[in-house]
């Protein structure tokens, strides 16, 4: 196994970010493997894109979780982006970090790892506002995932936004005169509504991906009950279903923090698995 920090500069957001990149071992245990043999394989390999939460940066699923370990025992590489606390958007004052994500990040590494570009071999997940990030960019680009697993995702922040509902947008509102740090990403203080029916609101971004009869990934929605996203959640699940779209759901007691997402991490391997077997990658 290899885990792997890079540094690059950006031109899409103008400035050097990084991501944590864990490669699963190439060979077998052996005492006298072939080397040469083994490794000139050079297989692709199937690859998990998590993403962070609004707080974290792409160290912290490394640093909190056991993700090496199921990269290990799965065979999944694992990137690990960092995205600053953009919610994945491209900012009103700040970087295009959707067009990043989209666009560019993607290409970068897909250039410079053994990583497969095959849908079948393509996944994402992530907690919190990397949830919604998940989302956002599974049904932007659903040509390009298989699944996608959103853990507590602040998929109704924008929502909430909109409606003046800073009781449901943690962190977010307006103090003492000055803008609340969601007018950095959105960039509508004055006229809230705006936000909605942009790529920023999952549940439009979800009916028009519908009404384009566009063929989505498999979504797992991991939430604990205690979780301040969990009413959220459970508002776009039903909107799913409205929309003839089923949603896997799993819950389980627990708030917005590691135990929980250390709880789901596991699923989200065995979902992976799951979906490949259905169509018989694995």
């Amino acid at each position: 196994m290899a885990v792997i920090t890079i540094h690059f500069y950006s031109k899409t957001i103008g400035l050097a970010t990084a991501a944590r990149i864990i490669i699963p071992s190439a060979i077998e245990r052996s005492e006298s493997p072939d080397y040469e043999a083994e490794y000139g394989k050079k297989g692709l390999l199937p690859v998990l894109w998590l993403l962070h939460g609004g707080s974290d940066n792409y160290t912290d699923w490394h640093n909190c979780t056991k993700v090496q370990l199921f990269a290990e025992e799965y065979g999944y590489a694992v990137v690990m982006p960092d995205a600053q606390q953009s919610s994945y958007a491209n900012m009103a004052y700040g970087p295009n970090w959707l067009d990043y994500y989209l666009n560019e990040l993607p290409e970068y590494i897909y250039s410079r790892f053994p990583f497969s570009r095959k849908r079948e071999d393509n996944f994402i997940a992530g907690m919190s506002m990397g949830g919604s990030g998940t989302v956002k960019l599974a049904l932007l680009q659903p040509e390009r995932y298989l699944c996608a697993v959103p853990l507590a995702s602040a998929v109704e922040v924008a929502r909430r936004y909109a409606e003046g509902r800073w009781d449901r947008v943690p962190g977010g509102a307006p103090r003492d005169g000055k803008p609340s740090v969601f007018n950095d990403i959105y960039g509508c203080d004055d006229n809230p509504s705006a936000i909605l029916g942009t790529n920023e609101d999952c549940f439009h971004l979800l009916k028009k991906a519908v009404e384009e009869g566009r063929t989505l990934p498999k979504f797992l929605h991991c939430q604990g009950t205690e979780d301040h996203t969990y009413n959220g959640n459970v508002e776009y699940r039903a909107y799913a279903k409205e929309l003839g779209v089923e949603l896997d759901w799993i819950e389980a007691p627990g708030i917005h923090d590691w135990k929980s997402w250390n709880l789901y991490l596991p699923e989200v391997f065995q979902y992976i698995r799951k979906c490949r077997r259905e169509i018989g990658a694995e």
